[in-house]
């Protein structure tokens, strides 16, 4: 799932990067793709008894997803760079709480993706989407090769 999430943030950002009015249209197209993948994903991976963990996962999803609505509407970013740094920060966080409960190795991804998420808001504004994309999406990416081989 690090590696499918990784090549969306890839094209997703690159796209945004190269056609920022339309990224709303692209992260919903992408989403979709990545909400979907990771489905076919979990069905394909384990078989015993899906029931009861599937519909935490589906919850866990939603939860996000809603928390992320509310917090937009609260505190309302001013910029696109602000919403997808907020996303990516949510993403890490729940990278870094999966750590806590699968191992160490989602932790330390989760880290690093809030390190990197950081490094390109504040260092290299100009470049964030273009940043997120090599960097957020490679270490995605990369976490996802290295926990393949755990």
């Amino acid at each position: 799932m690090f590696m499918l999430w990784g090549v969306i943030w890839l094209i997703g950002f690159g796209l945004t990067d190269i056609a920022p009015a339309y990224a709303n249209f692209i992260w919903i197209a992408l989403n979709v793709v990545g909400v979907l993948g990771c489905i076919y994903l979990g069905q394909r991976g384990r078989h015993e008894d899906r029931s009861a963990t599937s519909w935490r996962w589906l919850a866990s999803i939603l939860s996000i997803f809603a928390f992320y609505i509310l917090a937009l509407v609260i505190f309302q970013p001013a910029t696109g760079m602000q919403s997808a740094a907020f996303i990516a920060l949510i993403v890490a966080l729940f990278y870094v709480l999966a750590g806590l409960w699968l191992g160490a190795r989602f932790a330390i991804a989760g880290t690093l993706l809030a390190a990197l998420t950081l490094v390109g808001y504040f260092v290299l504004p100009a470049h964030f989407a273009l940043w997120m994309a090599v960097a957020g999406g490679g270490a995605l990416m990369l976490a996802g090769l290295w926990l393949r081989r755990a």
